[in-house]
């Protein structure tokens, strides 16, 4: 067995089926065994792994252990002369195993090696390679001073962003998200180290292996796309806090013999301090919006109890009373002026509850995630809120003079809340426009030359996500600069997945039946475009100015 390639699945289904998709696609010309372990994950990863990699060896964990622990469970059976560490949210080229491999293999002293990783745009991962943590380094990325000055050797050295990142290096450092070792050099020092919950267990496993005498090696003739803590997005306080444990736990097991005459305790201290100061800022960042929610909330309850019990109404009401009496009709309405006796406490409880009710309704409907500027579902988790009011009214009758309280809040409140984050919106469109979503739909010299063009343009009113490609060879591989994302079998699910508002031909690359380009593949406004050949006519108005001309392809089904 050449290699087996060990993966953790936690909860990226669509990531981890495109993952497997491409190393099987890298796999031939090697003996390879993939091992993928799961990490109880309730997205319905496992089951799409079983029913459509069925060559892949799962391994169901009972719960969350950990990226450390989680990848040992498969790291124990592998039986390949190569392990690679690879993460499922990731693209994996045609050529990238059997490159590292014959790196391997003609290197014999090389205990582990990494490729070239790549951000979704192309740009270089500076976690590709780097150096062990050490103090001026660690000051100089923490205070902003390597991005400052890249190039210096001492500066940058965090990162190496002094090295050119097409030569092929050795390093000390490489990214777990996909990391080819030595099974020898593995035997010999050991798994994962499973202290680390997440993150720092790469740093660790590189410094023992290069202590054992193996050497470290960063390869640049292939690369991966990685997509980058697609599985964390929601969870940043707890990453933040899982970076600054694994920080911690590497200064104690080797900064001690490694420094043995710098005072370690500093470095803990500096660690405390940033991941604090890490934390806050990440706390203060997840609770603004909160904050502000409820604080137009306690400013719409305020008002509408207000509007309740308004002295200046107590007038009209009286003029309103007297006439009825005098026309003989009992009604004496005043006494809902009256605001009720409560105490301090309990007009404490009047603001503070109905607060609490409707930020915890803007939170179950995304408020504070995906949704946190959208007015319609502001105003449909107001809505919720005041259903969950008058619910608690309902149940607490010495609160029941609140209902109508709660009806005038619900009006203002839906006002503020979705009339603020309205505001946000139409000043984020004055202020830049949109930038509309482009796929390329190709890889030959007419794509490539509108890929050159675009790159050149610098892209002022469109994002190019990447190419479409014909052979699954092409998947992952650079076109101008730009990674090829997918196949063209695979269009509705790329389509979706990276929210394209316009798909580009290459004039090669059209569709032969109509009927493909009439459905939009399931995308709504989905445009279409054709990269015009020689001296055809252009329609108006589809590049921005300065970018490659295009032929609108204005289909109506």
């Amino acid at each position: 067995m050449d290699l087996s390639v060990v993966l953790l699945s936690y909860n990226t289904r669509e990531l981890t089926e495109q993952a497997l998709r491409t190393v099987f696609e890298a796999a031939p010309g090697l003996a390879v065994e993939v091992l993928i372990a799961d990490n109880a994950s309730r997205d319905g990863s496992p089951e799409m792994i079983a029913a459509r990699f069925p060559r892949a060896r799962l391994i169901r964990n009972e719960r969350n252990l950990g990226f450390s622990a989680g990848n040992n469970v498969a790291l124990r059976q592998a039986v390949g002369r190569y392990v690679l560490l690879l993460n499922t949210d990731t693209i994996v080229r045609q050529d990238t195993l059997r490159t590292l491999v014959a790196f391997m293999d003609a290197h014999p002293d090389v205990g582990a090696c990494g490729c070239r990783i790549l951000n979704p745009d192309g740009t270089l991962q500076l976690d590709s390679r780097r150096s062990f943590p050490a103090p001026l380094p660690a000051l100089c990325k923490i205070t902003g001073l390597s991005r400052l000055f890249p190039r210096h050797p001492v500066i940058g050295r965090y990162n190496l962003t002094f090295l050119d990142p097409n030569e092929t290096t050795e390093v000390e450092v490489l990214s777990g998200s996909c990391m080819l070792v030595r099974k020898a050099a593995m035997d010999q020092v050991g798994l994962l180290d499973e202290d680390y919950f997440m993150y720092g267990e790469d740093v660790d496993w590189c410094y023992r292996i290069r202590a054992a005498g193996w050497r470290i090696y960063y390869v640049p003739t292939t690369e991966i796309i990685h997509f980058r803590g697609e599985s964390g997005r929601s969870a940043r306080l707890r990453v933040q806090y899982r970076k600054t444990a694994a920080m911690s736990i590497f200064v104690r097991k080797h900064m001690r013999a490694r420094f043995r005459f710098f005072p370690v305790w500093l470095l803990h201290l500096g660690i405390v301090i940033h991941g604090a100061l890490s934390l806050a800022a990440a706390a203060l960042r997840r609770a603004a919006l909160p904050a502000l929610d409820a604080l137009l909330v306690a400013l719409g309850m305020r008002l509408a109890l207000a509007i309740r019990y308004h002295s200046d109404l107590r007038p009209v009401i009286g003029a309103v009373e007297s006439l009825a009496n005098r026309l003989g009709v009992a009604a004496r309405p005043t006494h809902w002026l009256v605001p009720p006796p409560y105490s301090d406490t309990e007009w404490l409880a009047v603001h503070l509850v109905p607060v609490v009710i409707w930020v915890t309704a803007m939170a179950l409907l995304g408020l504070y995630h995906r949704r946190r500027f959208s007015p319609a579902w502001a105003a449909a988790a107001v809505a919720l809120g005041f259903a969950g009011v008058v619910t608690v009214v309902f149940f607490l009758k010495a609160y029941n003079f609140s209902r109508l309280a709660a009806a005038a809040a619900w009006v203002l409140n839906t006002a503020l809340l979705a009339g603020w984050r309205l505001g946000v919106a139409a000043l984020r469109r004055s202020r830049r426009p949109r930038r509309r979503r482009v796929l390329v739909v190709g890889t030959d010299e007419a794509a490539r030359g509108f890929v050159a063009a675009v790159e050149r343009a610098g892209g002022t009113a469109g994002e190019l996500v990447g190419l479409v490609a014909a052979l699954p060879e092409e998947r992952g591989a650079l076109v101008s600069g730009r990674p090829v994302v997918g196949l063209v079998s695979e269009m509705t699910e790329l389509v979706q997945r990276y929210r394209i508002d316009l798909l580009v031909f290459s004039p090669a690359a059209v569709p032969a039946s109509l009927e493909q380009l009439l459905r939009r593949w399931g995308r709504p406004g989905l445009r279409l475009a054709l990269i015009p050949g020689p001296g055809a006519a252009v329609g108006e108005a589809a590049p921005p100015p300065g970018e490659p001309p295009l032929i609108e392809l204005n289909l109506r089904g």
